[in-house]
């Protein structure tokens, strides 16, 4: 995201170095989706907007079908103008991480950044966001962190880390058929440990 700098080395984005003149540019290309999600105690529709304050409604309701959460606030008399209250307390926890979803693809983003964003999630709610990020498949570059094989299943390129190191790489489907690989274990238990997933 550009947040912090590297102490050796430099990060590159489509081989352009990221730097002190370009990375606001860049971190307006980027979407982050937290595992702990922030909403104001105001409507959906007002939440949405801060990732576009000029955003119609029509954007907004092609976002939230996006992230899998049209129906639920359709289903809600007040739509938009629902009130979530003080950080989303009037919505279920799968339902606030859908408005986050949403608002993180209003920004229509190349990079979409979700960190452990699924893991206080039950399982029905788990899938929602992963059959809406399988949507995205080939329009945004996402990027998983999670500790939970399920989420992760669907990328492209898996990277496991343990201890900030780099401990197996590749294709869901060739890690998790090594008999001695690090997924093996993770599949099994579908918890992590000090286990982490990076996938894109």
């Amino acid at each position: 995201m550009g947040l912090l700098e590297p102490q050796a080395g430099e990060i590159r984005i489509d081989d352009v170095a990221l730097s002190d003149e370009n990375v606001r540019a860049w971190r307006r290309r980027v979407a982050y989706v937290p595992q702990d999600v922030f909403l104001l105690n105001d409507t959906i529709a007002a939440n949405l907007a801060i990732a576009d304050p000029e955003a119609t409604e029509a954007m907004m309701w092609a976002a939230l079908e996006r992230a899998n959460a049209k129906a639920f606030v359709e289903a809600i008399p007040e739509g938009l103008k629902t009130i979530v209250g003080d950080r989303g307390a009037r919505l279920s926890g799968g339902e606030r991480q859908r408005i986050s979803l949403a608002r993180a693809l209003l920004r229509r983003p190349d990079l979409l950044i979700l960190d452990e964003a699924t893991s206080a999630l039950d399982g029905e709610n788990q899938m929602l966001i992963g059959k809406a990020l399988q949507e995205l498949r080939g329009s945004t570059t996402i990027l998983t962190i999670a500790h939970r094989a399920a989420m992760v299943a669907i990328a492209d390129h898996l990277v496991i880390l343990e201890s900030g190191h780099i401990v197996e790489q590749g294709s869901f489907k060739e890690l998790a058929e090594s008999p001695s690989g690090r997924l093996k274990s993770l599949t099994a238990s579908d918890g992590g440990g000090d286990r982490e997933l990076a996938a894109v």
